[in-house]
């Protein structure tokens, strides 16, 4: 990274939208991403728990590498990933029964059966190898695309107060 890059990253002004949101028309278009890099661990199959242990690999793209210089002064990272293996779920279920014997709709759980498969997680940055992050707690299995990394920042991403259904 140049100097000028570093200094550039901190005073960057955020693009704001000129029109206002209630002003857009509904959005028609596909939604494309392209993975930054993949999860590499031993873990072949989905499943429902038992994530908290397993330690992973996210080994990024050439292009991104760069891109996650500094990560490691933080302690956890956001992970965004796409689920691949339950896009080709031959069930697409609208609600889910869960362990208690509550009823919720798909987007009430943490089901993977999700419309667009995407997830979401938080979790504990091991350390960075140049362009290899080493986490633990990712509740994705090996080749894993990754779509997106963020440091975790708990004034923003924790709510020590959150409730959930008992």
């Amino acid at each position: 990274m140049r100097a000028w890059q570093g200094a550039m990253l901190c005073h960057m002004p955020f693009w704001r939208r000129k029109a206002p949101v209630a002003a857009r028309a509904a959005y028609d278009r596909p939604v494309t991403v392209h993975p930054i890099g993949f999860v590499r661990n031993e873990v072949a199959k989905p499943r429902p728990r038992g994530w908290e242990k397993v330690e992973s690999r996210i080994e990024l793209l050439a292009e991104h590498r760069a891109k996650v210089e500094g990560i490691e002064a933080f302690s956890h990272v956001i992970v965004v990933f796409y689920m691949d293996v339950a896009a080709d779920a031959p069930e697409k279920p609208e609600e889910l029964t869960l362990e208690g014997g509550n009823r919720y709709g798909i987007l009430a759980t943490r089901s993977q059966l999700r419309p667009n498969h995407l997830g979401v997680s938080a979790v504990a940055l091991l350390g960075r190898e140049g362009g290899v992050l080493r986490v633990k707690g990712l509740d994705a299995i090996d080749g894993t695309a990754v779509l997106d990394v963020k440091p975790y920042l708990a004034e923003y991403d924790a709510f020590p107060g959150a409730r959930r259904p008992g």
